[in-house]
């Protein structure tokens, strides 16, 4: 009888042991729940909510942006007071050019994203050129490029020698003469070099009698001016 009482405490010790330490376990994992599992999972959630708000003002962002227009290059001085401008966009967006801030003319992209503009009027000296996109009250950034408009033909000036001069005795010489800074000069179709000034020196061998020399100088619009001097040579 002793021993049966004795065995059952012993069991009863052993339930209430296991008890105990499950509900030590329950206590301690619901703390962990808490403590750790809500805060990562509130983590999670936050990135998800902010991944998902990123797209949204992206895809916002995206449709109320306006391309900027893609212009094919333009020559950075003409001597042309007329121009045409080419280039593409997206489709169905009103395509300005202002000219000095100035708007100059307008057309539509259409379906083919493309646009074409003729004959925009330049005026003398340096202008800028800037094309921009419009969708409904939208506008994109400007394209912007200057271009100089110069109708004027280069300076081109010639020191020595002087047209229709005598030299005698030595054959070798120098010509030597001006133009404006960036021209290209050439004596006779040859290149000679011109410095930052303009200055330019070529060292040439005369032949005996008559001796012609034709010079040309060239600006970066395309206008030149051309000048002819003879020299006579007696050895």
């Amino acid at each position: 009888m002793n021993y049966s009482s004795h065995r059952l405490r012993a069991q009863e010790r052993k339930v209430y042991k296991k008890f105990f330490w499950s509900i030590v376990f329950i206590i301690g994992a619901v703390i962990m729940a808490v403590y750790i599992g809500l805060p990562i999972l509130a983590k999670i959630a936050i990135g998800l909510s902010l991944i998902g708000g990123r797209n949204t003002t992206i895809n916002e962002t995206t449709s109320i942006n306006v391309m900027t227009p893609v212009v094919e290059p333009l020559p950075s001085a003409t001597n042309s007071a007329m121009i045409s401008i080419y280039g593409f966009s997206e489709k169905d967006r009103k395509i300005l050019v202002l000219v000095n801030g100035r708007e100059e003319a307008t057309t539509d992209t259409g379906k083919e994203e493309k646009f074409k503009f003729n004959n925009i009027k330049l005026s003398e000296g340096e202008n800028k050129i800037e094309v921009v996109a419009k969708y409904q009250d939208k506008r994109s950034t400007a394209t912007e490029f200057f271009i100089t408009y110069k109708k004027e033909p280069p300076k081109l000036e010639i020191a020595e020698p002087t047209d229709g001069q005598t030299i005698m005795g030595e054959a070798k010489i120098n010509i030597t003469g001006s133009t404006d800074s960036g021209n290209k000069v050439s004596i006779n179709d040859r290149l000679v070099i011109v410095d930052r000034n303009g200055n330019f020196t070529y060292p040439i061998t005369l032949s005996a009698g008559e001796n012609i020399f034709n010079f040309k100088a060239e600006d970066d619009a395309g206008n030149s001016k051309q000048l002819e001097i003879k020299v006579n040579y007696s050895p």
